[in-house]
């Protein structure tokens, strides 16, 4: 349902119904109707404004995790690196962010839609960087997955990382 949701404030930004990362209370009344239409529920829009604010407290909570010096987004397998230690700080911080100890923002991309790009979003986790010289960051990225740290990922991201930075490291 939250699926379905967070893609139906999407299309509203792209009708332009949603500005400046503020849904308006018919935009957010649309995506309900929406859900209860696809799955046959009848919420009413108090739902759908108690989720917006959540939604937005986790695009908040994700973007202040992602842009903390010692923290690093890699975006296409959604993996975020942090030392143990700093996790320690981090939760003591903001204990929202615990959620993301051992799994990510699934939506990052949806809530960056709807939201807004954020302002200080970190150069050093780009795209062009880590992938447009993966041989360039080789050492840096090996190092940066501890061995005790893999339990914390999903199968699917480690699956991801081995077919993709693997055969690099090993020509090398």
């Amino acid at each position: 349902m939250e699926r379905c949701f967070i893609r139906e404030l999407v299309r509203k930004v792209e009708f332009g119904c949603i500005e400046n990362g503020q849904p308006n209370p018919s935009a957010i009344e649309g995506a309900v109707n929406a859900v209860n239409v696809v799955f046959g529920t009848r919420l009413c829009p108090d739902v759908g404004r108690s989720r917006v604010i959540h939604l937005r407290k986790r695009y908040n909570t994700f973007n202040w995790l992602i842009n903390r010096p010692g923290v690093r987004w890699i975006p296409r397998p959604k993996i975020v690196l942090i030392n143990e230690a700093l996790w320690d700080v981090i939760e003591r911080e903001n204990p929202f962010a615990r959620a993301y100890r051992w799994d990510t923002e699934p939506a990052w991309d949806e809530l960056k839609i709807i939201f807004g790009q954020p302002k200080n979003e970190p150069i050093h986790n780009s795209d062009d960087e880590v992938y447009a010289d993966p041989l360039k960051n080789r050492d840096e990225i090996v190092d940066e997955i501890p061995p005790d740290h893999r339990g914390s990922l999903r199968s699917a991201d480690l699956e991801y990382f081995e077919v993709v930075f693997k055969p690099i490291f090993r020509n090398a």
